[in-house]
């Protein structure tokens, strides 16, 4: 199926034939929901209960196979017996969708975010780990965008930047680029390689990767019944736990407080006692790639995934402002962050 920028009443017809033909049922209803940036959900109808039913934006620039990896995630989830989970229904890989249970509930990270729902986050990621060895993970790939080595990291933050600074025709993004956020990204790498010496090259050993959602937190995760479920797993897969702890602590959208985003990195961090010596090494160079994947929205192809997802030309230049704007504010924890870990003890 091609994805068309927008939804229409003709691409509507056509998912509502396809979610039919999935489901193995006639007569189905579709209502479009707030889905995520790259995909479009909708509330699906049918004589057999309500679905989730999930199309994926594709793109030749972006090899992620995301609708394959989340559905595999799910799958392997719920036959370890996860159900703080969706449950994955069916999957219509030549259609780039798939069906889901529809989980009732309110957005976790609108509300106030409570010791408990930490304590829930940091059980579920230490069940994950806890899977590492479980039949089906051999199938598992890479994390989206996993680094197991300082290096690796490194080359991922200049790979990210090299598009940005050749959009020179936006001369607020340009000034901030080369004027801001080059130097400190310079400084931070070379600050990494100095502390970690050997270590810089060399990659995280298999036992203590763990697997991972990469796109952790309460912004996506909903309140049902008072627990939490989590969702959004196009990201899945094998990862450094430093990454998985930085990446919660540094999130743009997580509504956590100080003290609670301190137990959280002080309770992985028992759990992963390897990683935890990592971390504030490591915080400020993903505060870096946080800086860059804000600035996302001026790249040609994530400019057609926000289309894909709805979003019109206006929405599109507030949210480049926003997310510019954002991207300030993280290099200003980046800078602070390098200087003295903010999470520790």
């Amino acid at each position: 199926m091609t994805t068309s920028l927008a939804p229409t009443d003709e691409s509507i017809a056509q998912l509502r034939t396809v979610a039919e033909k999935l489901l193995g049922a006639g007569a189905v209803t579709l209502e479009s929901i707030d889905g995520g940036r790259n995909s479009r959900v909708y509330r699906l109808r049918a004589a057999s209960g309500c679905y989730a039913f999930k199309t994926y934006f594709r793109h030749a620039s972006d090899a992620r196979a995301r609708m394959d990896t989340e559905f595999g995630a799910l799958r392997f989830l719920w036959d370890n017996g996860e159900r703080r989970v969706p449950e994955p229904v069916v999957a219509g890989a030549q259609y780039d969708c798939a069906i889901y249970e529809w989980i009732e509930g309110e957005r976790a990270g609108a509300g106030e975010i409570s010791e408990r729902d930490i304590h829930a986050a940091t059980d579920f990621l230490i069940r994950l780990r806890e899977w590492k060895d479980r039949p089906g993970t051999e199938h598992l790939r890479p994390a989206s965008e996993a680094c197991f080595s300082a290096r690796a990291l490194v080359e991922c933050l200049r790979g990210r930047l090299e598009p940005l600074l050749a959009r020179t025709d936006h001369a607020e993004l340009s000034d901030y680029l080369r004027r801001d956020l080059t130097p400190v990204l310079n400084e931070i790498c070379a600050a990494a390689e100095m502390q970690l010496g050997g270590a810089f090259d060399r990659d995280l050993p298999d036992q203590f990767r763990t697997l991972s959602p990469s796109d952790f937190g309460f912004h996506n995760a909903l309140r049902r019944n008072g627990e939490l479920v989590f969702l959004d797993f196009e990201y899945f897969g094998w990862d450094d736990p430093v990454k998985m702890i930085c990446d919660f602590l540094l999130h743009p959208g997580m509504t956590a407080s100080p003290e609670l985003k301190r137990l959280y990195a002080a309770t992985l961090g028992r759990e992963f006692p390897e990683a935890a010596g990592r971390v504030p090494v490591f915080f400020p160079l993903f505060g870096l790639k946080w800086c860059l994947i804000l600035l996302n929205e001026f790249l040609p192809a994530q400019l057609l995934r926000r289309k894909f997802a709805g979003m019109n030309e206006r929405d599109i230049e507030a949210r480049q402002s926003e997310q510019l704007s954002k991207a300030r504010s993280m290099l200003r924890v980046v800078l602070a962050g390098a200087s003295h870990f903010p999470y520790g003890d």
